[in-house]
């Protein structure tokens, strides 16, 4: 029996170890952005743009950089937040979204967020953080362009940290008067396998086993509970005016029950799903006339 156990215990304490090391490592690598630097300008859709650059809110050590698109025609001014690995473009397409939205008399403050473009560098906020960032926006407009009321516009990642920007909003000389959050998720831990997979070189059953290492190596290297991002999602019922969200009922890798379960947490807000969009985050591309109608109607009135 002895033996047995300086065996075992050895060979416990051994994989123990392996699965720990192992959990951080590839935690590191997740939590580390995909930099994409844009590839086209606003200019290239006839927009006049001027390269900005403003501090986070939450450290003057993260600085972003992003374009401001001014608009004569003065309806609005929009945030528009790139999603997860991309870029103030928002990558291939959603410079035409833009641009629309340009059309209907909006300017548009469009930024790298930390860790992505030609932001500084930081580990992913899982659209929780970021919300810091969207403070420096909203801080940037108001110092510079004396501007008092914002819209906002997120997709995917981007479309959380929308959500968590109004929940925490302290900024008494900007009002957040909107929101139209664009296939948003509601809970990074059960996303986590397939992403986690998808951003490092371990295959699925791997990641899937790792799970719970890896959730408790986020607290550990980032000092962020994954979990704490449903309890975020669930804080949108604070938020009083309606909001849109936005889904694609064949979305692969946000399931239509994320946006669903934010949507529940809202107050008289409108759930808009779209039967069908060629790929994640594109229910404006395949959906351009009723998306751009939604946009539209959302914030019609509301400056």
């Amino acid at each position: 029996m002895n033996i047995l156990k300086k065996i075992i215990i050895p060979f416990v304490l051994i994989i123990v170890l392996l699965y720990a090391i192992l959990s951080l490592y590839i935690t590191n690598i997740a939590f580390q952005p995909k930099r994409n630097i844009f590839e086209e300008t606003p200019d290239m859709y006839s927009m006049n743009y001027t390269n900005v650059s403003f501090k986070s809110d939450d450290s003057r050590d993260i600085n972003l950089n992003g374009w401001w698109i001014e608009n004569e025609k003065n309806t609005g001014t929009i945030i528009w937040v790139h999603g997860l690995d991309s870029e103030r473009s928002g990558g291939e397409g959603k410079l035409g979204m833009i641009k629309e939205i340009h059309n209907l008399g909006y300017s548009i403050l469009t930024f790298d967020l930390r860790g992505h473009g030609n932001s500084s560098d930081a580990p992913l906020g899982l659209g929780i953080r970021e919300k810091n960032d969207i403070y420096g926006a909203i801080n940037y407009l108001n110092k510079n362009h004396n501007i008092n009321k914002i819209g906002l516009y997120g997709i995917s990642y981007g479309g959380v940290a929308v959500l968590d920007a109004a929940v925490n909003n302290k900024n008494e000389s900007v009002e957040i008067i909107g929101i139209f959050s664009d296939t948003p998720y509601f809970s990074i831990t059960e996303l986590l396998t397939k992403e986690v997979s998808d951003r490092t070189p371990i295959p699925h059953f791997i990641a899937k086993l790792l799970k719970f290492g890896i959730i408790q190596s986020g607290e550990l290297l980032q000092n962020m509970n994954i979990e704490d991002i449903e309890e975020s999602m669930k804080n949108v019922s604070k938020i009083d005016f309606p909001m849109i969200i936005i889904s694609c009922k064949n979305d692969q890798r946000i399931p239509v029950s994320h946006p669903e379960r934010v949507f529940s947490y809202t107050k008289n807000s409108k759930y808009v799903a779209f039967d069908y969009c060629e790929d994640h985050g594109e229910a404006f591309e395949s959906n351009k006339e009723e998306f751009m109608t939604e946009f539209e109607n959302y914030f019609k009135n509301k400056f």
